[in-house]
């Protein structure tokens, strides 16, 4: 793409051709048509009476049939608690909203309207919904929600949700807190990959700046609230953020920026002043900021009653406050009572020409454009068969873990070598105390008594006297108290205390037997007065419904793993107190934010999960002999992996070639089990290192019978689908925790025989696939480290960008061939997307077969050590291809003792052998005690490949999960493939005629014709590195396996 010239616009198709399907009709009908076209047909039909239609948002009790026709009314919403019938089911929503729908599609233009709702903590208004723990909860460890909520959203017919909050609170007085992530805007920029969650993941070809929504399953989201909000004096709500500019740019507006980024459709309003001047009536940052600097194309919308509050006191002036919200770039108002007034109003003030067409037009624009993105004109009315998804029992355990995820542990024993946690579950009996203990959902007191031991008395008093604590000789007690419920300005707070009688069943309580007190809180509350009375004190901020995931830590199934996301202060008269004000009496403050205690007393630190990977991955590799080490650094093919030779050699990685397997057509458990007996032979070793298992896996899990096989990486570059995650979740079904996944070449000539495993020729469709990683390897936290590797859970996998670096830019396009081109080249087009692989934590790096300039890759010290893991900080292993280092020398093989010197020596941490492991550690030993080789480079190798393991939870999940054997090639997975194919296709003729096209083809002819020797052919259909290594032929319909000689990766 980047050559064009002359020549090149006689290529047949050019990057990015589709042709057009059908001739014109009405172009804002037509689905076919692009957005832009469809919004400029639509609003040139459109009233002044049909557009100020559109910018009105009425609630729900107002939107009769007679109105939503007579005003043309856009957009409806329920404000909090407003729903169709006490304990409304989904289908209560549904027919509710069906109704609506109906009416307005009735109008002259059948515009579709837009329903509303707040989400913020999943879908909060509903009866039975999964209620996930509140943002401040979140920011502790993040859990991506989104898709989960979106889901149940749309459960209930409704296509937008009021969220994320994106503030950051600078200050706990303020009754929103609980709604920010964290203080500290690095945190709350993370947490905007909520959106992609909500809205779904960015298409390849995805226009900068515009609103974007995946499908039926997802919703349009909502940053809000913009800006500064968090960020008012004295915490109090609604009030006036005294900031510059530099300050409110560097603090509160960047999540903005990554929402924007994200394809955010909409942007709510603050009901805050900036330096006085009221968010709702703010020109300068709505318009010109916002709009104009930033570039944002979705619509801005007030928030309740926004217009109504610019004036003091409210609606004092009603025309003004219509004047200045619409002219200062609001193009949706939330009524959403009178809208008669406003719609009269604004009516008027257009007529007057106060406010012009254009300010108008810009308004209505950037609505049908959201419509348009949504789908609405396509698929206006709810999907009944989504009902069954609230509160389905995936999404309660996703909050439970989001629970578990979110706890932070503040002091953990009055001695610490004595901690109290985690709790016996087998103890004689045992108290929980408190207000919060037992109220909404799965209570933390249900959670206790379904946790312990039957034999484990659990008594509940909520605020016991001290002669009844004494007199019962408790084991333990579990003291959980906190803040009442409150939203908005009712949680405006100037003491933060907990309320009576939470201090005094503290002091009683503690004073008597051994405790651990839970708080349950929106934001840090004054605790110092009784901390030292507490054995224990754990943080778990607004859990939810899901209290399950509280016991389950207390009790140690699952370790802490949060970090407070805010500073915790020990008296008020120190706030405004933050982290980007840390100073000396910063340092007086209770627990600075990250702060999080140890659970246990040192003991063997590599086996402790609490520990940072940093230090065990030190207290490991000091412990380790030199044989230990190189064994880490060995990877081997399976059929050699005897007991015996992963014992004495202390291998650390196995692998399957391509088509290697267990046994024909083998079954996931049959994986599982092979697994198991090797992992088993490396855990009984004397350390006990768990050995990873990598597998091809580059369009599905490929090797494996019956797996879904999605496109390859060719089609997935004409219009991409997310099939990370699937792919992770069918690779961890057999065990395997690596995948040698994605491929992230760019491939400069179809010539080159792997030209299909490139998603595009041009580096930026690429670079936007390393989004695949994610899919792989989970979400990154928010307390991410800059270039680690990163693995989030069970169910992923550890990812591999490859081929480091130019094998898609070889001469002729020939394979392991070389690639001339200057460093410049280089690093414009083929280098891009290792950037952006290194961004999402991807945990290893394979190098290529090729050269660059002459110079074998498995040699460059210049771009493997120096480049790569130097310039570039990448913290992950760099591993070698198949046999990679053999072909240092040319014939292959020829000065093996060379190539082992130029290949560890250039930075290559694990080098796959895969056969003669004995020749490749006897060498690479030899060389290591001659001192060619410096002990610094093998314990570099060996900490990145201890790093990937403890990232990856090897050493507490070293086993197979049996559980997930049915997820191989599951339903679901199989759907996605077929919309990945449906998605992939590229239309490049339709016709000899334009106005006669043949497609669609007619499902009712009398006599068809297929033909060709693709067409019933399976093995033809999947490509290479399918089953096989070269793939097979015939109509493998659940997948097929042969005896074929390995070969390489």
């Amino acid at each position: 793409m980047a050559t064009w010239h002359a020549p090149m616009l006689r290529s047949l198709f050019l990057l990015w051709w589709a042709a057009s399907i059908h001739a014109e009709y009405l172009k804002y009908k037509d689905p076919n048509q692009p957005v832009e076209v469809r919004v400029k047909d639509l609003l040139n039909r459109m009233t002044l009476a049909e557009k100020i239609g559109q910018m009105t948002q009425i609630e729900r009790k107002n939107a009769s049939d007679q109105v939503l026709k007579d005003y043309f009314i856009g957009s409806i919403l329920s404000g909090g608690g407003s729903v169709p019938a006490p304990q409304a089911s989904a289908k209560d929503w549904m027919n509710m909203i069906n109704q609506f729908q109906s009416s307005c599609l009735s109008t002259r233009l059948g515009i579709p309207m837009i329903y509303g709702i707040d989400a913020v903590h999943g879908h909060n208004n509903v009866y039975n919904a999964t209620i996930f723990p509140h943002n401040i909860g979140l920011g502790a460890t993040r859990q991506r929600i989104g898709i989960a909520t979106a889901l149940e959203v749309r459960a209930t017919g409704v296509p937008y949700a009021f969220a994320p909050c994106i503030a950051v609170c600078r200050d706990p007085r303020w009754g929103r807190c609980y709604e920010s992530y964290s203080e500290d805007h690095n945190i709350v920029q993370a947490m905007t990959q909520m959106i992609l969650g909500l809205q779904g993941d960015l298409p390849t070809n995805y226009t900068k700046n515009f609103p974007y929504v995946s499908g039926k399953n997802n919703v349009a989201a909502c940053a809000k609230h913009f800006v500064g909000d968090g960020g008012t004096q004295n915490g109090i709500n609604e009030n006036n953020t005294i900031i510059d500019l530099e300050g409110l740019l560097s603090i509160h507006m960047p999540a903005y920026y990554d929402a924007i980024a994200k394809g955010v459709s909409t942007v709510m309003v603050s009901y805050s002043s900036w330096n006085g001047v009221k968010m709702h009536a703010n020109r300068r940052l709505v318009n010109n900021f916002l709009k104009r600097k930033l570039g944002f194309k979705g619509f801005v919308i007030s928030d309740w009653q926004g217009i109504d509050r610019i004036t003091s006191p409210p609606d004092a002036n009603y025309t003004y406050s219509v004047q200045m919200s619409i002219n200062a770039g609001i193009d949706m108002v939330m009524v959403p009572f009178d809208y008669a007034g406003f719609i009269n109003t604004l009516t008027s003030l257009v007529k007057k020409k106060v406010i012009s067409m254009n300010r108008i037009d810009d308004a209505v624009r950037r609505i049908l454009r959201v419509k348009f993105v949504m789908g609405l004109f396509e698929n206006p009315l709810p999907d009944f068969s989504l009902a069954d998804q609230i509160g389905k029992e995936e999404h309660r355990e996703l909050a439970r873990e989001a629970v578990r995820k979110s706890l932070v542990l503040l002091k953990n024993g009055k001695d610490s070598h004595k901690p109290l946690l985690p709790l016996s579950k087998k103890a004689g009996k045992i108290l929980v105390a408190g207000s919060h203990a037992d109220n909404l959902g799965t209570t933390i007191l249900e959670a206790i008594r379904s946790t312990v031991d039957p034999s484990t008395s659990v008594v509940f008093s909520e605020n016991p006297d001290a002669d009844f604590v004494k007199s019962n000789h408790f084991s333990y007690a579990i003291v959980v108290v906190g803040e009442p419920p409150y939203a908005e300005t009712a949680g405006d707070s100037l003491n933060l205390t907990i309320p009576e009688p939470g201090p005094t069943t503290i002091r009683t309580v503690c004073g008597v037997v051994k405790c651990v007190v839970v708080v349950v809180s929106g934001r840090p509350v004054v605790i110092e007065p009784y901390l030292s009375v507490m054995d224990a004190l754990v943080a778990a901020w607004l859990p939810g419904s899901e209290g399950q995931g509280v016991a389950d830590v207390l009790y140690g199934d699952y370790g802490f793993t949060g970090k407070l996301p805010r500073t915790w202060f020990k008296s008020v008269e120190q706030l405004p107190m933050n982290m980007a004000t840390w100073h000396a009496p910063m340092l007086r403050s209770l627990f600075l934010l990250w702060w999080a205690a140890s659970i246990h007393a040192e003991y063997l630190k590599y086996k402790d999960p609490n520990q940072p990977v940093e230090v065990r991955v030190k207290d490991l590799l000091n412990r380790m002999t030199l044989a230990e080490k190189i064994g880490q650094m060995t990877q081997i093919e399976r059929k050699n992996a005897s007991d015996q030779v992963l014992k004495d050699y202390f291998i650390g990685n196995i692998l399957s070639g391509g088509g290697s397997v267990p046994a024909p057509q083998a079954s996931a458990k049959d994986w599982m089990n092979m697994i198991n007996q090797f992992q088993s032979s490396c855990l009984s070793t004397r350390l006990g290192i768990p050995m990873i298992y990598g597998i091809d896996a580059v369009h599905g899990h490929n090797n494996v019978y019956n797996a879904t096989i999605f496109p390859h990486n060719i089609g997935l570059g004409a219009t991409r689908q997310r099939i990370g995650i699937a792919t992770a979740l069918e690779v961890r079904a057999t065990g395997v925790p690596y995948a040698f996944a994605p491929c992230i070449a760019v491939c400069r000539d179809p010539r080159w025989g792997r030209c299909y495993e490139s998603y595009s020729e041009d580096h930026n469709i690429v670079q936007a696939m390393t989004q695949m990683i994610l899919g792989l390897q989970g979400d990154l936290p928010t307390n991410y480290t800059k270039n680690f590797p990163y693995v989030s859970g069970k169910n992923n996998v550890a990812a591999c960008a490859k081929h480091f670096v130019g094998d898609g830019g070889t001469q002729n396009g020939i394979n392991e061939n070389n690639t001339i081109i200057d460093l410049e080249g280089l690093l414009s087009i083929h280098m891009p997307a290792y950037y952006d692989a290194i961004a999402k934590g991807v945990s290893t790096v394979m190098v290529s077969y090729s050269s660059w300039n002459g110079v074998k890759m498995h040699a460059n010290r210049r771009l493997v050590n120096n480049f790569l893991k130097r310039k570039l900080g990448f913290k992950g292993f760099v591993i070698s291809d198949w046999q990679g280092i053999d072909r240092i020398t040319s014939p292959p093989d020829a000065n093996y003792t060379y190539s082992v010197q130029m290949s560890i020596n250039a930075g290559i941490d694990m080098v796959m052998v895969p056969f003669d492991y004995a020749g490749f550690i006897n060498t690479l030993t030899s060389l290591v005690k001659k001192k060619v080789i410096s002990m610094n480079r093998i314990d570099d190798a060996v900490r990145r490949i201890l790093r990937v393991k403890f990232v990856m939870g090897l050493f507490e999940n070293p086993l197979p999960d049996f559980s997930l054997a049915d997820q191989i090639g599951k339903e679901e997975h199989r759907e996605l493939a077929r919309e990945a194919v449906r998605k992939s296709l590229v239309l490049l003729k339709n016709g000899k005629d334009s106005h006669k096209p043949l497609l669609p083809l007619s499902k009712k002819a009398g006599k068809i014709l297929v033909a060709g020797s693709h067409a019933d052919n399976l093995g033809y259909q999947c490509g290479g590195w399918t089953i096989e290594w070269q793939g097979s032929s015939g109509r493998i319909t659940g997948g097929m396996s042969k005896n074929t000689p390995f070969s390489p990766l």
